[in-house]
């Protein structure tokens, strides 16, 4: 990751492939100040965003979720509470109707967020579980789906296909002499398109151009070049 121009942490810092979030302190991914006055859906909304819009392996948000589903439970109580009410007006279950649609969105939030992820960990299991750097951005169950997925395919090939092959021919994790790996991995190479709410500095693009990611401005580039400022808050996928 090339990124020039001073007074941004890290900057100029390699970020290790294996593990995003390594060179990151807590202090330094604590949500922008914008984001905490937002409501847990809206949260979810935008981490639902980053989880569709970038190609790599992003951590679990398992705080926000537990959060956002204690509040559809209760909610939820308390509406079936209000239907079954004899003293509920019309007016009061047209009200009720709109709160239920609200928790429908947030419903179907938690959903595709939760279905993405698992798309991303069935893609890349092998990588997953072949790296324990990246085991702390999941949660125990999508780690444990990870490595099941993962020795399900493994034995699948090998009953299939590797099984009848010679011994030198059966192995799926070798890297070929020009660095092309077996295991299929993130491609950060994919173009992501991202808004700046913060000042993040000169990227170097492709030979040799740079651009300048400053606040308020949209830009079009390749997701190694804002993993960092993703990661930060710094750039909002949109």
């Amino acid at each position: 990751m090339d990124l020039e121009g001073e007074g941004y942490p890290g900057a100029g810092a390699a970020v290790p492939e294996s593990d995003p979030y390594a060179v990151f302190s807590a202090s330094e991914l604590a949500p922008p100040p914008d984001e905490e006055s937002l409501d847990d859906v809206r949260r979810l909304a935008r981490c639902w965003v980053r989880e569709r819009g970038t190609p790599g392996l992003l951590r679990w948000e398992g705080d926000l979720l537990d959060s956002l589903l204690d509040r559809l439970e209760q909610q939820q109580a308390m509406l079936d509470t209000l239907r079954a009410d004899p003293q509920t007006n019309e007016e009061e279950h047209f009200r009720l109707q709109l709160v239920q649609t609200e928790m429908e969105r947030g419903k179907y939030l938690v959903r595709s967020y939760v279905r993405v992820r698992l798309h991303k960990i069935e893609k890349f299991a092998q990588h997953i579980v072949s790296t324990p750097a990246l085991h702390a951005l999941f949660s125990g169950a999508e780690l444990a789906h990870a490595h099941k997925y993962a020795e399900l395919v493994s034995q699948h090939f090998s009953h299939s296909v590797l099984d009848s092959l010679p011994e030198w021919l059966r192995r799926t994790d070798e890297t070929y002499a020009d660095g092309v790996s077996m295991v299929p991995k993130p491609n950060t190479d994919t173009p992501v398109l991202v808004l700046c709410r913060k000042d993040c500095g000169e990227v170097t693009l492709e030979h040799g151009d740079t651009a300048y990611l400053a606040e308020g401005t949209t830009h079009l580039v390749r997701y190694h070049l804002v993993e960092r400022w993703i990661a930060l808050g710094w750039a909002e996928v949109l």
